[in-house]
């Protein structure tokens, strides 16, 4: 009678669990720290009313005290700059002379709200540069090739081609170009209003025509920026959008969920990983809904 050999992979015995190393250990316990910290500050955007509603913070105080200095200083120098371009007019004449009492002192007023404008710009850009190389974040104002396609889905939405809005993430695709154009505007109304602050310097550098050229630039900026301010910004955040969060850092459930579903997904999943390790309780996520739905 023939016996069949046992399998030797099967008689072999089980080999002891190799211990982990102990720099690989050290990097998952990093990275799950990480995630936790994450996790943590996304969760603590949501903030529980006394009436049980949540609200979401979207800018902290110190964006928004940054916001009201940059809005009222490009009002100063809009209304100053556009009065000194068309001082030759009967209005502006009169308003010149009856609010600010002659054209020196409305310079003067335009150059101290140019000054507040130029070192609030040298601050954000100082809060970028933190963010990039000290807290390593890539910013969420950054284009992607995901803008790219929201931006051709907008319109396809608008035209009624397709149902749904694109998934926004913490900014829509308005809002950062509403934000790069001002970046490019700034560039350009910083240099050539220092070369017409400056112009013995300027002409030193360059040629004489550059002057007139600043003026030009700097005045058709000015007129542009204006006009994108008065239409398309005021439109999109207070009338299409109520939009008031920049002024007290708070947004509701029921807006963050139709205008940047991605950024409230990407929050209450923090919200439940932070539960599941934590015995704080943290608000949990409600189901999310088609946007525009």
């Amino acid at each position: 009678m023939m016996t069949t050999s046992p399998n030797p992979a099967k008689a072999q015995p089980a080999r002891p669990a190799t211990p982990e190393d102990p720099e690989i250990r050290k990097i998952k316990s990093r990275m799950r720290a990480l995630r936790m910290r994450n996790a943590l500050e996304l969760a603590s955007r949501v903030k529980v009313q006394a009436d049980g509603s949540r609200m979401f913070v979207r800018f902290t105080t110190g964006e928004i005290v940054e916001h009201w200095v940059l809005l009222f200083s490009f009002l100063t120098l809009g209304v100053t700059g556009l009065l000194q371009r068309y001082a030759r007019l009967s209005v502006p004449a009169f308003s010149i002379n009856t609010l600010f009492g002659g054209i020196e002192s409305l310079r003067t007023l335009h150059h101290a709200a140019a000054i507040v404008f130029i070192l609030a710009s040298v601050y954000h850009a100082a809060r970028i540069l933190y963010m990039w190389f000290v807290k390593r974040q890539v910013g969420a104002m950054l284009p992607t090739v995901k803008d790219g396609l929201d931006l051709m889905n907008m319109f396809r939405y608008n035209l009624g081609m397709i149902r749904e809005r694109p998934q926004f993430d913490r900014f829509s695709v308005e809002e950062k170009l509403e934000y790069w154009a001002l970046i490019w505007g700034t560039v350009i109304m910083v240099i050539t209003g220092l070369m017409q602050w400056y112009p013995t310097l300027t002409t030193r550098l360059l040629p004489g025509t550059a002057i007139p050229i600043a003026r030009t630039a700097h005045s058709m900026e000015a007129i542009l920026a204006m006009a994108a301010v008065a239409t398309w910004h005021v439109y999109h955040t207070l009338v299409k959008e109520r939009n008031t969060s920049i002024f007290n850092g708070l947004m509701s459930e029921h807006d963050m969920r139709e205008n940047h579903p991605a950024e409230y997904a990407r929050i209450m999943e923090a919200c439940e990983y932070v539960n599941t390790r934590e015995q704080e309780p943290v608000p949990t996520p409600l189901p999310l809904k088609p946007a525009g739905s």
